[in-house]
């Protein structure tokens, strides 16, 4: 096996500590477009929504040169919501994409036991 193939990756188990989880809002399809579709017609309908958009959100963040500061975009869901990790300069520019409604820290819960 020649070694001119392989890629050498880094895996990081957590991010940087410049970088942030944000949700993202994308669009999605309309209503009246939604409106008479069954539920697995909308479903399917709305999960290739969601990955269309993140792969214009994926290579607009390319084409601005910001792909540096992203550590992680979540597979996307029926939801027109995406998580993805990335430093706050990418999140304030992504409000830009075409495909992003809006953009917001994602917040951080803590769940603490009590004794009784």
């Amino acid at each position: 096996m020649g070694m001119k193939n392989r890629r050498i990756t880094r895996m990081h188990s957590a991010p940087p500590p410049n970088m942030v989880e944000f949700m993202v809002k994308i669009n999605r399809p309309s209503s009246k477009k939604l409106a008479g579709l069954n539920r697995a017609e909308k479903y399917k309908l709305l999960k290739a929504n969601s990955v269309k958009r993140k792969d214009e959100i994926k290579a607009w963040i390319k084409a601005q040169g910001l792909d540096a500061e992203v550590f992680k975009i979540e597979e996307p869901t029926v939801f027109n919501m995406l998580f993805i990790t990335c430093t706050p300069n990418v999140a304030k520019h992504l409000e830009n994409s075409n495909a992003v409604m809006s953009i917001s820290r994602n917040p951080t819960f803590s769940v603490e036991l009590i004794n009784q």
